[in-house]
């Protein structure tokens, strides 16, 4: 269940989220909120459900949680590219991925950006949470039951490099830093395509600060 329907059945109309971290080996996020009127409409169910006709076989629960990061620097967006283990190869994505058991959120995201760039980052404002569920099969072939929920950040790289992959042979064939006049011309993954243009604008109006914890996004 998406975070925003989990709370607005509980009377909720999720605000923004503040922040994340793992207590009890369990990620915890942390929202404004403000109560349920008669005007709000409720928060569609976001369930997409894949059919295969003829399979027989009983789905694979897995429920994958990971941090990603909206990263800029003076050379631009930092973006990924899908290799041919995923489901997309050659689709840009944010850089990110699953977090280890017991691995807080921010520190996740430290170490995939830089297993996937090796880039040194600094995480900043909590921008968002996706969620998706779906049933179908996964790359290997084994028919999944699957959800995941990504955490996304605001980031800053302040000591840019050419990326480099640093652990191959995964989900990321390539990594490099996108113009921002040109990060739109290229193929992007539905879910960071839906990040970028929700939350990029507003980290390149003028005079707006690079994100950090006393700053907000909307």
């Amino acid at each position: 269940m998406h975070p925003d329907v989990a709370l607005y059945r509980a009377g909720w109309v999720a605000e923004r989220p503040l922040r994340s971290e793992c207590a009890g080996g369990e990620v915890v996020v942390e929202f404004t909120v403000r109560a349920v009127t008669p005007a709000d409409t409720p928060p569609p169910v976001r369930r997409v459900v894949h059919e295969e006709p003829g399979a027989g076989e009983i789905p694979f629960v897995h429920q994958r949680v990971g941090a990603y990061g909206v990263v800029l620097s003076d050379r631009g967006l930092l973006g990924t590219v899908l290799s041919k283990l995923t489901g997309a190869p050659g689709i840009w994505a944010l850089p990110g991925g699953g977090l280890e058991a017991g691995e807080a959120p921010e520190a996740g995201l430290l170490r995939e950006v830089y297993e996937e760039t090796g880039q040194e980052i600094v995480p900043g404002r909590l921008l968002s949470l996706q969620s998706d569920h779906w049933i179908g099969r996964a790359p290997g072939g084994r028919l999944e039951d699957y959800h995941a929920l990504r955490i996304i950040y605001a980031a800053q790289c302040e000591t840019p490099s050419r990326p480099r992959v640093l652990d191959r042979g995964g989900s990321t064939a390539r990594a490099g830093w996108v113009s921002i006049g040109d990060w739109q011309r290229l193929p992007w993954t539905r879910t960071a395509r839906q990040v970028l243009n929700q939350h990029l604008p507003s980290r390149l109006s003028p005079g707006s600060r690079q994100p950090d914890e006393g700053q907000s996004l909307k």
